[in-house]
């Protein structure tokens, strides 16, 4: 049956609204101001919460330092499996937590820390997580090159689109190579139809992904503002700095991203050294999980999993020649 745009973008909208007030959450309120009165005890961009390290495994050579970007409301400690990899190959990891994930909020008197992630999360901007990407960035920088090694960069969905902004942004940034899986780099019709919510910041819409993987219930519609904002950015700046080694891993059934747009993208920047790995599920597992998740075993199933691995570390290391 073929539905018109103008029905299909309402209904939607219109489905897409009842998600929202139905996860929306409205913590209590300072009474003089109207707005939530955050705890001073902290500040949401403290360097702690923003970002980890995780070191190479001992009586390995080091043989690089990565910078690791999680996907929106993803937990950030579910880029785990891919950390422990490259620690496995001898390469630093240092691990960002973007505004509004795992322990980098604001905490808020009288909410849990789960509420008050969701109200810091409610906040964001795509300004706000640029800058903490180049904070971030600037650590590995300089641990890279006190070891005297390359700088890597390894990034999911929003992280990979926000690690390429950072390279078109920044032009002293050189990674050495970029592994992406699914980068946001495009979005969609479907998801696209979002922006028709966007004046209402505060709506949380439900995930797609198993509770396990999310780093609050929902995502805001500010958050998703924000990346939009992040590919508008990436798409009017796209130009050759992009143009460093790198594997791009994506299935060809994403929900999110379109494969396709994505290899069209490469050819008309010139991304030459840019390849494409497609991912291929275990059936048992397709049935169960979004198709945009690929960042782990549990995601994808263990002999894809063994293969994603090798092929990551055997790029990031030179082990094979690009292709």
């Amino acid at each position: 049956m073929r539905v018109s745009f103008r029905i299909l973008l309402t209904a939607v909208a219109l489905l897409t609204i009842v998600s929202a007030l139905i996860l929306c959450r409205e913590p209590s309120r300072d009474g003089l101001t109207g707005r939530i009165a955050p705890s001073t005890s902290r500040q949401a961009s403290d360097q702690d919460h923003a970002f980890s390290w995780f070191p190479k495994k001992r009586f390995t050579t080091r043989k690089g330092v990565a910078l690791v970007i999680h996907g929106l409301n993803l937990k950030p400690e579910r880029m785990g499996s891919i950390i422990a990899a490259l620690n496995r190959a001898g390469v630093d990891v240092l691990n960002v937590s973007l505004l509004g994930h795992g322990d980098n909020y604001r905490p808020f008197e009288s909410l849990t820390p789960e509420a008050a992630r969701l109200e810091t999360f409610r906040n964001v901007t795509y300004p706000i997580w640029r800058q903490e990407v180049r904070n971030a960035c600037e650590k590995a920088k300089r641990r890279a090159a006190r070891e005297k090694v390359p700088l890597f960069f390894v990034g999911y969905s929003l992280g990979g689109l926000l690690g390429c902004d950072l390279v078109l942004t920044d032009p002293e940034t050189a990674f050495r190579r970029m592994v992406l899986f699914a980068p946001a780099l495009n979005v969609k019709v479907e998801a696209h139809l979002l922006k028709v919510l966007s004046p209402f910041p505060n709506l949380v819409i439900d995930s797609l992904s198993p509770r396990w993987y999310r780093a609050n219930d929902g995502t805001p519609m500010a958050a998703y503002r924000a990346l939009f904002d992040a590919i508008g950015h990436v798409e009017g700046n796209a130009g050759p700095g992009l143009n460093v080694p790198t594997v791009v891993l994506i299935d060809k059934e994403d929900e999110f991203i379109s494969m396709e747009r994505i290899r069209e993208f490469m050819t008309e920047t010139g991304l030459s050294r840019w390849r494409i790995l497609p991912v291929r599920k275990d059936e048992n597992v397709a049935a169960s999980t979004s198709h945009h998740l690929v960042i782990d075993e549990a995601a994808v199933g263990r002999e894809p999993w063994k293969g994603i691995e090798k092929a990551i570390v055997n790029h990031l290391l030179e082990r094979e020649a690009d292709s």
